[in-house]
C-alpha cells in the first residue's frame, strides 16, 4: 500500500487535491469531477460504481455540504474525504488492509466546505456476514460449522487487535468489513468508509470499542446464531471463561443491542434475544451503491 508521499497534492480552482502518481490521469480526472459535480444534494454521502473502459474498477464516494455547527467545524477542519484518505494509510502502515486510494478532493469556497470525495479501487471480495454464511451454506456437516466457528474467531481476533492499535471504525457493521480471496491462502479482511475512523494513544482508556461492538452485534446476521456471538466475545476477550467484570459487559452489550434494534430498527426488543437476533428468512439487504 502507497503511504503519504506517493501521493501529490494539487490545486485545480476551488478544488484541492490528493492524487495517486501512478494511478491518476486527466481522463479519469474529467470523469470524476464531472461526476461529482451532476449529483444533487442528499443528506447522506453517495456511493458510486465507476467502470471505466478497459481500465480498472472503482468506488466513487461523494460528501456533500452539512449544515449548522457541522458546517462551521468544517472550515476549520480537513473534510472527510482526506480524513479517509488519511485514515486508509495509518490503517495500511499499522498492518490492516483498506481500498486503495487513488484520489481524495475537496471543494472549498473561502473555506466553506461545498463538497468532497475519494474514490478507491474497488475490492474484489464480499461483505462479512456474507462470506461467514457461505461457509456453511453447502451443508450442516460438522466440518462446516468448524470452519464457521474459526472464521468467526478470526474476525474477533482482527477487531481486538485493530482496537488495541487505538483504532476506532466509525460504522463497524458487518457490511464494512469486506473479505476477499488471497489465491489460497487466508482471506483478507479489508476495513471500509473510513471517513469517521480515529486513532487514539493506546493508553487512553477506549470506551469507544465497546460502540463497535454494539454495532457488529446490533443486526441478524445470516447463519450467525447466539452461540456463535458468544463465541465472538470469548475469543475478542481472549478468555474461554468469562469473569464476573467479562459477564457485566456481555450484559451491557444484550441491553445496549436491544436499545439499538429499537431506535434504528424500529423492532420491538423486549422478549426473548435468541429471538430477537435471529435472522428473517425473508430479510433482503438493500443496494446502496449507484452504477455508471
Amino acid at each position: 500500500m502507497p503511504v503519504a508521499s506517493n501521493y501529490r497534492s494539487v490545486s485545480l480552482g476551488e478544488w484541492r487535491l490528493k492524487l495517486l502518481s501512478n494511478a491518476w490521469n486527466v481522463e479519469l480526472q474529467k470523469v470524476v469531477l464531472a461526476l461529482v459535480d451532476q449529483q444533487p444534494w442528499a443528506k447522506h454521502p453517495q456511493t458510486i460504481s465507476l467502470n471505466l473502459p478497459g481500465g480498472p474498477a472503482y468506488y466513487l464516494k461523494l460528501f456533500h455540504p452539512v449544515k449548522g455547527s457541522a458546517a462551521f467545524k468544517d472550515v476549520f477542519r480537513d473534510s472527510k474525504a482526506f480524513r479517509a484518505w488519511r485514515q486508509g494509510i495509518a490503517l495500511s502502515e499499522a498492518g490492516f488492509d483498506a481500498p486503495l486510494t487513488i484520489a481524495a478532493g475537496e471543494q472549498r469556497r473561502f473555506r466553506h466546505l461545498r463538497r468532497a470525495f475519494i474514490l478507491t479501487r474497488t475490492v474484489d471480495g464480499q461483505a462479512l456476514h456474507l462470506f461467514l454464511r457461505d461457509l456453511t451454506k453447502d451443508g450442516a456437516g460438522k466440518g462446516l460449522f468448524a470452519t464457521k466457528r474459526a472464521g468467526v474467531k478470526r474476525v474477533a481476533h482482527l477487531v481486538r487487535q485493530f482496537h488495541l492499535k487505538g483504532f476506532v471504525h466509525g460504522d463497524m457493521v458487518a457490511s464494512n468489513i469486506l473479505v476477499a480471496d488471497a489465491a489460497g491462502s487466508q482471506p483478507i479482511f479489508y476495513f471500509m468508509d473510513n471517513d469517521r475512523t480515529r486513532r487514539y494513544p493506546s493508553w487512553l482508556p477506549q470506551s469507544l470499542w465497546k460502540r463497535n461492538l454494539i454495532q457488529l452485534n446490533r443486526m441478524p446476521l445470516p447463519g450467525i446464531t447466539l452461540q456463535d456471538r458468544m463465541r465472538f466475545l470469548h475469543a475478542y476477550l481472549r478468555t474461554t471463561r468469562l469473569t464476573s467484570s467479562d459477564r457485566r459487559m456481555a450484559r451491557w452489550l444484550e441491553r445496549r443491542t436491544r436499545l439499538r434494534r429499537q431506535q434504528c430498527d424500529g423492532v420491538d426488543a423486549s422478549g426473548d434475544f435468541r429471538r430477537l437476533m435471529s435472522w428473517p428468512e425473508n430479510f433482503r439487504e438493500p443496494a446502496d451503491i449507484e452504477r455508471v
